[in-house]
């Protein structure tokens, strides 16, 4: 951020998929920051995490970095290993950071690697956004070890996840028998409801289009929601 560090420190996001989360989270953070906002969001770091492509996204390593057991490869636990012993020291070693307000973010597959992190490293993030968590992926070991002690966490979706929105909107039948076979919208219902965290759905949107008003919305919970 333009602005110096609070007392405490800057607040810091860490966001997944940053070829597309990273410039929406910068804007939003410099208008909500701002003395003209009148909100409680206070000067707030972002860290994109990517990969070395020109978008910064790769679709062949993505689902084995994020959802991916290790038995298949480096995958998730890798991946967090990488951000909470290479990347954390690496920024806050440099930068005055609040530790309360450290978020760790994700949309689809990001969202469920910042649930799956939360559940392996409980201590390690302040709050967790997970937009549209892709929580099919490993249904049973998330649902298991779901706790309401921890971290605060925020998941929305997209209105036009659920199959029968999809279907009223006109969208391609393979879509709508993918939402209706993943059941994004109602596990991550359930999901909430054993966190104990904030569901909220973005209007008219689908799983793609959801990102901009979660990421929007993640920017104000880190700021809003106590730590438990």
């Amino acid at each position: 951020p333009d602005a110096p560090p609070p007392p405490d420190g800057y607040g810091i996001i860490y966001a997944i998929d940053a070829g597309w989360t990273f410039g929406t989270l910068r804007d939003t953070e410099r208008m909500q920051a701002s003395r003209f906002a009148e909100s409680a969001v206070q000067p707030t770091v972002i860290v994109g995490i990517g990969w070395p492509t020109e978008t910064l996204i790769d679709f062949d390593r993505r689902g084995t970095d994020l959802v991916g057991p290790e038995t298949s490869g480096p995958g998730r636990a890798a991946t967090l290993a990488m951000i909470r012993d290479l990347l954390i020291p690496r920024i806050e070693g440099r930068l005055s950071i609040d530790p309360d307000h450290r978020m760790i973010l994700g949309h689809s597959f990001g969202g469920v690697f910042a649930l799956q992190a939360r559940n392996a490293q409980p201590d390690l993030f302040s709050h967790v956004a997970a937009g549209s968590p892709s929580i099919w992926t490993d249904p049973e070991a998330l649902e298991a070890s779901a706790t309401p002690d921890g971290a605060p966490v925020l998941i929305t979706v997209g209105a036009l996840e659920t199959p029968e929105a999809a279907l009223a909107a006109g969208q391609p039948a393979d879509r709508i028998a993918r939402l209706r076979e993943r059941d994004m919208v109602g596990r991550a219902q359930r999901m909430a409801d054993k966190l104990n965290a904030p569901f909220m759905e973005i209007p008219g949107a689908t799983h793609g289009a959801s990102v901009t008003g979660f990421l929007v919305h993640a920017v104000s919970f880190l700021w809003q929601t106590p730590v438990n």
